[in-house]
């Protein structure tokens, strides 16, 4: 795992500044650092890396890594974790490698197969190529966008770089707060920040996931998807096949993330997915594993899963740490991790999270698998019961799977009525998804909520279950991407690479098309990975009703522990100086929540994030 940069301009950049930029993402990538700088036809190309060391540690996978006849040079951040069969096609073809590493296989593959390279590989990853025969860059990222990549363009430069502070350290850039997404996060449950590729800062943009890239001398830039999911109605299977060939996949998708030649450890919380992960590494691939769970506050089931986490330690015999966040500091946390982040962060969670990882830099675990997608994946939230129970209104087997789910759960039965007209009113497009979010664009001033008040609705797959289309928007444009984005901050500020193995594609691929039943039945979301996973889980775990996530007591925090920072906050000069609130309608809405009468933790979190980000960015910098 590791941090590029590079552009190309017209313009002469000072060498300390080329440095500078790479310097600044230095959290990385602390063990290796290259550069190189060059000019083609007056353009000025710089191609930049600082590296952490999984693969292949030796200087043999030193990047820039530049291919024998000087035509190819590879800048790499991110894992192929099927290297070694690529590799071997390559070999076969009668190519020969000095490393032992995926970058040199990552760099041959280009050469060998161009922009057809990423279809073949399984992995994360964001790269840059600079073609010496064509005279162009080519950027790629993977499928779902692990790995980031932002670029900022004009007439006379390209920059990109995998942190926005990299390309905010080249000279004369006239940066804005990019004011269409602050209005976004706040206004919509920050669910809907990832519906398009820009930033939160004026013309700094994402290249695309799942796609490449090529920008020639002249800036011109030509974008291409190599992957998608394509449009399909799920099929009926075999129950039997369906158990075993998604065991085999989940296996193999844990298998191949365990390729390192540093220590790998794993995220546990107690829950069906990270719990899966641990388990296959130490009872089927015979890899012992080290555990890192927290613990968010007292009540047991809610904030601490300590009960369900210990069976997995006993288990898999797993060497364990469990950490203990404390809220009291959490104002200096998040202008902390904004230092990493760079933008607001969506949830209270990965504030938690960030906590845990800083305690994990000490144990030299330098790899963590995570088990992020798997509720995206197998229908592992709240309203996903609920998009099914409306795919089921002709089924005779829709009254029985509302008795389930209402027994499981304890669920009030009145929840089921209010979401199946919710729903109703959505596909007769009288109400849009975003609906079911509290909208908070009242507390905007009014000048404000006119410019950016958005008319935002996403496209999703075409296919016949409203519940595999709900969980494909969830993939591709909301919890996902958010989650994915925090996690690589967080990670990467304490040079730990996270690795997902619910993300590998091909598991994407198969779970997507599975029908609704393999997804939820009995009342019980994850079917299909519950089955699968009989005899390699603890049975308490794998047969858990209930679900916590990995959550935190902010609401209590915000009424207690940070209150005088937050009533500050409200106060403050450089709160007002933001320009975009009704400020006597935020004093009215903070109240609410202090009273009880309503919990509004999740906006709280976003205003301190917004509030925070912005004196970091853009108040100290005209201050100076």
């Amino acid at each position: 795992m590791c941090g590029i940069v590079g552009f190309i301009s017209n313009e002469i950049v000072n060498e300390s500044i080329l440095k500078e930029m790479v310097t600044s993402i230095h959290h990385r990538g602390p063990n290796d650092n290259g550069f190189n700088f060059f000019q083609v036809s007056n353009k000025n190309i710089f191609l930049g890396h600082t590296r952490l060391s999984i693969l292949d540690t030796t200087d043999h996978a030193h990047q820039p890594m530049v291919s024998e006849d000087g035509n190819f040079i590879l800048i790499y951040n991110g894992e192929v974790y099927n290297y070694i069969e690529i590799k071997e096609e390559l070999k076969a073809l009668g190519y020969t490698f000095e490393s032992t590493g995926d970058t040199e296989v990552v760099l041959k593959a280009y050469i060998e197969w161009g922009n057809d390279c990423f279809s073949k590989f399984n992995g994360m990853w964001a790269l840059a190529v600079y073609d010496k025969l064509n005279n162009k860059i080519i950027l790629s990222r993977d499928r779902v966008g692990k790995k980031p990549l932002y670029f900022y363009k004009d007439n006379e430069k390209f920059i990109f770089s995998s942190e926005i502070k990299s390309i905010l350290k080249y000279p004369k850039l006239q940066i804005k707060p990019n004011f269409k997404k602050v209005y976004q996060y706040l206004s919509t449950n920050y669910r809907y920040i990832d519906i398009d590729t820009e930033s939160y800062f004026q013309d700094i943009y994402q290249i695309p996931k799942s796609s490449f890239v090529e920008i020639d001398l002249n800036y011109n830039i030509k974008k291409k998807k190599y992957w998608a999911l394509k449009d399909f109605n799920n099929n009926q299977q075999n129950e039997a096949a369906v158990i075993d060939e998604f065991r085999e996949l989940m296996i193999d998708s844990v298998r191949l993330r365990l390729r390192s030649d540093v220590p790998v450890g794993c995220f546990l919380s107690g829950g069906m997915d990270s719990t899966s992960i641990t388990s296959i590494a130490y009872k089927v691939l015979k890899t012992p594993i080290v555990t890192f769970s927290g613990i968010t506050g007292e009540e047991k089931g809610i904030y601490d899963e300590s009960d369900f986490i210990n069976e997995v330690i006993k288990d898999t015999n797993a060497e364990y740490q469990f950490i203990k966040p404390d809220p009291a500091d959490i104002f200096d946390t998040v202008d902390e991790m904004l230092d990493y982040h760079d933008e607001p962060i969506c949830t209270v969670t990965w504030y938690s999270l960030y906590l845990i990882v800083k305690n994990m830099k000490n144990a030299n675990v330098p790899v963590v698998l995570n088990g992020h997608g798997g509720d995206e994946l197998l229908a592992g939230y709240w309203d996903h019961y609920q998009y099914n129970f409306y795919d089921l209104r002709d089924d005779n087997g829709l009254e029985s799977e509302i008795k389930a789910w209402h027994e499981n759960h304890n669920r009030n039965m009145n929840e089921v009525v209010s979401s199946q007209e919710m729903i109703t009113k959505i596909i007769n497009k009288q109400k849009k998804e975003i609906d079911k979010f509290q909208n908070y664009s009242f507390i905007f001033n009014n000048e404000f909520k006119n410019k950016y008040d958005l008319n935002i609705e996403i496209q999703s797959i075409n296919c016949d279950s409203l519940l595999t289309k709900r969980m494909y928007k969830e993939l591709f444009f909301e919890t996902v991407p958010a989650s994915l984005r925090a996690e690589d901050r967080n990670t990467m500020a304490y040079s730990i690479e996270s690795r997902s193995p619910f993300l590998d594609h091909r598991l994407i691929e198969y779970s997507y098309a599975l029908d609704n039943k393999y997804k939820i039945r009995n009342g019980l979301g994850k079917w299909v990975l519950r089955e699968s996973m009989k005899g390699i889980l603890p049975e308490k775990v794998r047969t858990r009703k209930d679900k916590a996530g990995f959550i935190a007591p902010a609401d209590e925090w915000f009424r207690t522990i940070n209150k005088a920072q937050i009533i500050d906050m409200l106060d403050s000069r450089e709160f007002e100086e933001i320009g975009i609130f009704n400020i006597v309608v935020l004093k009215e809405l903070y109240n609410e929540h202090l009273s009880g009468k309503k919990n509004h933790q999740m906006f709280l979190w976003q205003l301190i994030n917004i509030f925070l980000w912005y004196k970091k960015f853009f108040i100290k910098k005209n201050d100076e």
